[in-house]
């Protein structure tokens, strides 16, 4: 009798945990196939930068329309706002994951290796309601006006950042580019460990100097190249490719310090409210340097022919808006490392494609890149992962968990009033 009574409750258990493996499984692979698109995403973007440029158009004019795009934005996020304060307690809102957080969280995750957060943020977030001197309102979430002051202070790198990146493709093949853009993980670390006190280890050490000696690797190797059609002068092209990480480094510094931490108490934010201020400033900022080229001709707004205008709002909707999309989607169905190592395939296939297109990458190239890589991986794999075996192994006994669980938030799909992401 007790025999058929615990193998009653077994088989249901088992067919459940079968169900749940599988669907893990179907989660992990959908991950991946995020992974794959955001990489192929990126590379096709670089390559129509590189082709519209070469036809004549400037580097700043592409950047200020791409980035301007990040505006649509806003008006997602105030549907988004009143949706919440109308129907803020039906579950199918609340239940909703945050996507564009996930990209901030997946970016401070990944370049400066901070893989997760500490199992206390999974506890409800409290706050001093009325605290409006802290710029929160009635809700604890921020203010239009802080989120706004936020986006004024990184708007500018976050700018540079994309300039001298999409003029290093002016000058230098996409392989390349990719390579030395990966260094970006190497100047956070540094910055933070200046600015922010950002933990020291051995491991990361030995992966900066990878980094470092890969990135030297493809300059030398391009140094000696001849120039190409696509790579008139591969040495500036390195180089405005390593200010661009050094740019994106600092801005990536800036959020970590400016964006909140839920056991900070400092209320709750959007990311697609800041990605949205940050387009509007973009747009007004960067406006007259826009109209200084149009009106000395130097790039004239009626020169763009429809099919290069299609082709830079195309890249900008897709890249800067889809790929933040899709991304989110993959750090949420795999995991922040398993998403960073696998950003890692761009450069095959920016390789591939220069190859195709006459533009072979030479022997430096490949073994910078594995130096880069490498020290990328080792740089943004969190200490955590090494000590967790026991933890795991307890967790897998508890019913209906597993530390290979997906992250899980609290907010809504626009991220509209976003608290801290949980990423593992």
């Amino acid at each position: 009798g007790e025999r058929s009574v615990s193998s009653s409750l077994f088989i249901p258990s088992l067919i459940g945990n079968q169900r749940d493996m599988s669907r893990k499984a179907w989660r992990w692979v959908l991950g991946l196939i995020y992974i794959f698109a955001v990489a192929t995403i990126w590379i096709a973007a670089s390559f129509v930068v590189q082709s519209v440029v070469d036809a004549g158009v400037s580097p700043f004019l592409i950047t200020f329309i791409c980035n301007s795009l990040f505006v649509v934005y806003l008006p997602l996020f105030e549907i988004g706002r009143y949706l919440e304060d109308s129907y803020g307690s039906l579950m199918f809102w609340r239940n909703k994951r945050s996507h564009l957080l996930e990209l901030v969280e997946s970016d401070k995750a990944v370049l400066l290796g901070q893989g997760g957060v500490k199992s206390d943020r999974l506890e409800s977030l409290e706050l001093e309601v009325g605290s409006g001197g802290k710029g929160l309102d009635e809700k604890g979430r921020w203010t239009r006006l802080r989120v706004a002051k936020v986006s004024l202070v990184i708007c500018p790198f976050w700018f540079l950042a994309q300039l001298t990146f999409n003029l290093s493709l002016k000058y230098t093949t996409v392989t390349s580019n990719t390579i030395l853009s990966s260094s970006s993980s190497l100047f956070t670390f540094l910055v933070s460990l200046i600015f922010l006190g950002e933990k020291f280890t051995w491991l990361k050490l030995i992966s900066v100097l990878l980094c470092m000696s890969g990135t030297i690797i493809v300059s030398l190797g391009d140094s000696e190249s001849n120039s190409t059609a696509t790579a008139k002068n591969p040495l500036l092209g390195d180089v405005l490719s390593l200010i661009s990480a050094v740019f994106y480094a600092v801005y990536i510094t800036l959020i970590r310090k400016n964006l909140p931490d839920d056991d900070e108490g400092s209320g709750r934010f959007s990311m697609a409210q800041l990605l949205g201020f940050l387009g509007l400033f973009n747009f007004f900022i960067f406006l007259p340097g826009a109209l200084i080229l149009n009106f000395t001709k130097r790039e004239r707004f009626n020169a763009l022919t429809s099919k290069q205008l299609g082709l830079v709002v195309g890249k900008g909707l897709l890249d800067n808006v889809l790929s933040d999309y899709l991304w989110a989607k993959a750090v949420l169905l795999t995991a922040t490392t398993v998403a960073s190592a696998g950003l890692t395939i761009q450069v095959p296939l920016a390789a591939i494609v220069d190859s195709l297109s006459g533009n072979k990458p030479s022997f430096t190239d490949f073994i910078g890149a594995v130096a880069v890589m490498v020290g990328f991986a080792g740089i943004n794999i969190p200490l955590e992962m090494f000590y967790r075996s026991k933890e795991t192994s307890i967790i897998e006994l508890e019913p209906g968990t597993s530390f290979t669980d997906p992250p899980q938030v609290v907010s809504d799909s626009i991220g509209v009033d976003s608290s801290e992401t949980l990423v593992s």
